[in-house]
């Protein structure tokens, strides 16, 4: 059972990049009615395909593989991170 609740918060939630600091929004994945998407502007809409993704991790210089969940909303950093 999807938990309504925790997933609007979630796509309303804004963090920092742990890259550049900038404003990061959440990535949701899935087919959004435009009316939805409307709701939550702060959210980046992916569609329905989940992509695996590797990357660096800023913290421990380890190379990390999956699914995004957050991005950078800098133009020139957009790092994405789960």
């Amino acid at each position: 059972m999807i938990d309504e609740a925790n997933s609007a918060k979630k796509r309303t939630a804004v963090r920092s990049c742990p890259v550049c600091g900038h404003e990061s929004w959440p990535i949701a994945y899935g087919m959004m009615m435009p009316d939805d998407m409307a709701q939550h502007p702060r959210t980046e809409f992916a569609g329905c395909c989940f992509m695996h993704e590797e990357r660096l991790n800023p913290t421990t210089g380890q190379l990390e593989y999956g699914v995004p969940e957050w991005a950078c909303q800098n133009v020139e950093c957009r790092y994405r991170w789960w």
